[in-house]
């Protein structure tokens, strides 16, 4: 191992082993301590470094392979087979071009797309939609896929009378943002963004292909050409292959965190 894995493993909490294993050898995954291509630790190692039986190693290591994380070579050992996905916060980028920059093949399927009211209820669940000004919007319900795998689930909500444009054109192959360039002559500026850690509902799950109560990580966002807002995105991300990446400097106007209680 390059370095030490991680620490003991809490057996006093409600939370099964295996699903704790599971959650630290994906946290040391993503820690870019490992590449593609490098040898996993042996379920030896884990079970020596843990305190845990070889019983729950075997299902966490099982729950990663399924993930893609690592895969097993009989005979030669466990490989780290793919990284997290990275998106550079402070780039204002739709999915589909900054997944094509990566060398990924982005897709989408397209669940819905239609005129929904704008209510005070739907406010008081997205904090940012309560600057959206109008009553109306066009939804574009969506679920982004790599290679044919579901990441993100997408609720993408426009101006009425640039969402009617925007579906009269292909959304499977094309993402949003990208759209709105090419066939309405409209470039997104600017951006104003919340990311959390969160739970999903029961659709989302699905069509992500995860279990009740896995965390995921969910981003709001109010998007601008120019002064004109144009969209509000309430996007859900499987936490298990997607992080953000930031850079820091100490002489730009600060950021900030808000607590909630």
């Amino acid at each position: 191992m390059k370095e030490k894995v991680g620490m003991a493993l809490n057996k006093d909490v409600p939370v099964q082993l295996y699903y704790q294993l599971t959650n630290e050898l994906r946290k040391y995954i993503q820690s870019g301590n490992l590449s593609i291509g490098d040898m996993f630790p042996t379920d030896r190692e884990i079970m020596e470094r843990y305190k845990v039986s070889a019983t729950t190693v075997r299902r966490a290591i099982k729950q990663l392979v399924n993930e893609g994380w690592i895969e097993r070579t009989p005979g030669k050992g466990t490989f780290i087979r793919k990284e997290p996905i990275k998106e550079q916060l402070g780039r204002l980028t739709g999915f589909f071009d900054e997944m094509r920059a990566k060398g990924y093949q982005p897709s989408a399927a397209l669940l819905f797309a239609g005129e929904v009211q704008i209510e005070d209820a739907l406010k008081k669940q997205y904090a940012l939609l309560r600057e959206w000004p109008e009553t109306d919007a066009i939804l574009f319900r969506k679920v982004q896929q790599l290679n044919d795998k579901p990441i993100v689930f997408v609720n993408s909500y426009w101006k009425k009378e640039y969402g009617l444009e925007l579906m009269k054109h292909d959304l499977k192959r094309v993402g949003l943002y990208e759209s709105a360039e090419k066939h309405l002559g409209i470039r997104l500026t600017h951006a104003e963004q919340n990311i959390f850690a969160g739970t999903a509902a029961k659709e989302a799950l699905e069509c992500l292909g995860l279990k009740k109560h896995e965390p995921v990580l969910i981003m709001e966002r109010l998007a601008y050409a120019g002064d004109e807002l144009v969209e509000f995105s309430y996007n859900i991300y499987r936490a298990d292959c997607y992080s953000y990446h930031v850079t820091l400097r100490n002489d730009l106007p600060t950021s900030w965190m808000v607590f909630k209680e």
